[in-house]
């Protein structure tokens, strides 16, 4: 299917090309969380995104009664929307499909605080309306007046990815003629912080942020919390051509399964993974020897990296290089996915794959050619971008240069 639109808000990007001109050089957004309510020797990184204005999309009683997370989504999907451009199909035919890791998070924060210290009567009544996980997909369908499916997908940080997907799925099986598809969350926020510091999933290098998020590194300790979202606008080709759209790339495989192993661990091996690159690749109707790139899942952390970098080496021996995206945005859960997809379109349409910000020595349990300190040329084929998140939820799919 055709990717005709695309947005983002991203830490280290509000648009595509800002993102991609520092994924390019490298840069880190890691910085030092300044929030006093930490406790002393819990110091901790996040990336948050910085610059972004709500007013540009909203008016000022939607950025009140709505979430950070709606924000952010709904910036990304209006900036889809207008790079689409042209005339749509009628509304019953337009669809949305929107991930989400957990949602409007810092809304539920700051309901339950709310309650706690001031009692029922504090409670805003909007507070259920906007922190059901649907919610961010209810408005985009008011937003922009579609009338066709409107799904929302939670598979922690393969959300956004698998949201992609399953649009895909519909223009497939003609539920739908556009479909407006991605994902975002914004978890930087108290309670998520102390949360994943609880869970020991975060990097601690404080003193130096820029090597905090270093996927592969043979030193990594963990992933960088972060906010964003990211959407793509899907046709398919014919109808994108007959509209005049311009094709900005194809998503032409999706893969998708469960590891059935742990809830936070990977299955051993990257297994799962494995087998949910080999149904991308059986989808798209391609085999190992097409795929030129890849944009790993890559969190930094130690058993996620290396399961994953076993599963593409078996898949892929000598494996094509190896970007990760991560290493410069953090973690955004739920927006990752669909962010990522948009890097790997423009990594295809420059024939370019972004170094890995940080990595300075490549883990000898991972054993992949990850992209380090300056860009590399790619070759004709298709990329591979990998989504894997929390409970086992894989996510993978094949995408095509126009």
């Amino acid at each position: 299917m055709a990717v005709v639109g695309a947005g983002l808000k991203a830490p280290g990007g509000l648009t595509v090309p800002a993102l991609w001109a520092n994924l390019l050089a490298g840069v880190s957004t890691a910085r030092p969380l300044d929030d006093g309510r930490l406790p002393p020797g819990s110091d901790v990184l996040t990336s948050p995104i910085e610059g972004f204005d709500p007013s540009r999309y909203l008016n000022a009683v939607e950025i009140r009664r709505l979430d950070r997370c709606h924000h952010l989504a709904i910036g990304a999907a209006q900036d889809a929307m207008d790079a689409a451009g042209g005339e749509l199909p009628p509304p019953d035919r337009c669809a949305v499909v929107c991930g989400v890791g957990f949602g409007a998070t810092g809304t539920y924060e700051a309901q339950h605080v709310r309650l706690l210290e001031q009692g029922l009567h504090a409670l805003s009544p909007l507070a259920i309306p906007i922190v059901m996980p649907n919610s961010v997909t209810a408005h985009l369908s008011l937003r922009f007046g579609f009338r066709g499916p409107s799904h929302t997908l939670s598979a922690a940080c393969a959300s956004g990815a698998a949201a992609i997907g399953e649009g895909i799925e519909l223009l497939r099986r003609g539920a739908a003629d556009l479909v407006l598809a991605g994902g975002a969350d914004a978890m930087v926020t108290y309670n998520a912080v102390c949360s994943f510091l609880r869970l020991d999933a975060v990097s601690r290098h404080v003193q130096e942020p820029e090597l905090a998020s270093r996927p592969f590194d043979v030193d990594r300790d963990g992933f960088v919390l972060a906010e964003g979202a990211g959407f793509v606008v899907l046709q398919r080709p014919d109808d994108a051509r007959a509209a005049g759209r311009t094709i900005l790339g194809l998503v032409v495989g999706y893969g998708t399964n469960s590891d059935a192993h742990h809830l936070v661990a990977p299955s051993p091996g990257g297994e799962g993974a494995l087998v949910c690159m080999r149904l991308a690749l059986d989808d798209a109707g391609t085999t190992p020897s097409d795929i030129v790139h890849v944009n790993a899942h890559g969190t930094s952390t130690l058993l996620n990296d290396a399961a994953e970098a076993q599963a593409l080496a078996t898949l892929l021996p000598g494996t094509p290089p190896v970007s990760a995206v991560k290493a410069t945005t953090g973690h955004m859960i739920g927006g990752s996915g669909a962010v990522e997809v948009i890097v790997t379109l423009w990594s295809l349409a420059h024939r370019l794959a972004p170094p890995i910000a940080g990595l300075r020595e490549i883990d000898p349990a991972c054993p992949i050619d990850a992209v380090m300190r300056a860009p590399r040329p790619l070759g004709h084929g298709v990329a591979v971008s990998n989504s894997f998140g929390f409970g086992g939820a894989n996510a993978c799919l094949v995408l095509a240069p126009a």
